[in-house]
């Protein structure tokens, strides 16, 4: 995994999205699903993608336990989307990042490393964090590259007058 964090600035993202429950041992299939449906819609309806897929999480896996994610296609231009999917404009932000090399059960370390690093530079997490999938679905496990990213802020110092 590389180890350099970056932050930067994200524009507003035009996206078709869907929110839902998942399991941390179903996960795969079920990303695999849901982008293989929406971008088959988008091809269909001559859309193009604006960059790689993403899922934002609401939630975070504990055990087994369900958790929201929102999945996330990127699009150039409004359509209407798939049963159950919505088009919305998510917000411009600022954004810390750490891209991973390396199996999607191996991506922990990943947010350790970055959630460390914000808080070590002054920084908060402002949101859910996102993985940006950069890697096709035949990728091997190692080679696989995922950008992990929490949308950040600076954290207030307080001044007391002397």
């Amino acid at each position: 995994m590389g180890r350099e964090v970056k932050v930067g600035r994200r524009e507003a993202a035009l996206v078709v999205s869907k929110r839902l429950p998942v399991r941390l041992s179903e996960i795969g299939d079920v990303l695999g699903a849901a982008f293989g449906e929406v971008y088959g819609h988008l091809q269909s309806r001559g859309v193009e993608p604006e960059g790689p897929p993403f899922v934002i999480y609401h939630g975070m896996p504990s055990g087994d336990d369900p958790f929201d994610v929102e999945i996330c296609a990127p699009i150039t231009r409004t359509t209407k989307p798939p049963a159950g999917w919505q088009v919305q404009e998510l917000p411009a932000g600022t954004f810390a990042t750490l891209v991973h090399v390396g199996p999607y059960d191996t991506v922990a370390a990943a947010y350790q490393t970055l959630t460390e690093w914000i808080g070590a530079h002054g920084l908060a997490a402002a949101g859910p964090p996102r993985e940006v999938y950069l890697s096709e679905p035949d990728t091997p496990p190692a080679q696989v590259k995922t950008i992990v990213e929490f949308p950040v802020s600076e954290v207030a110092t307080h001044v007391t007058a002397g």
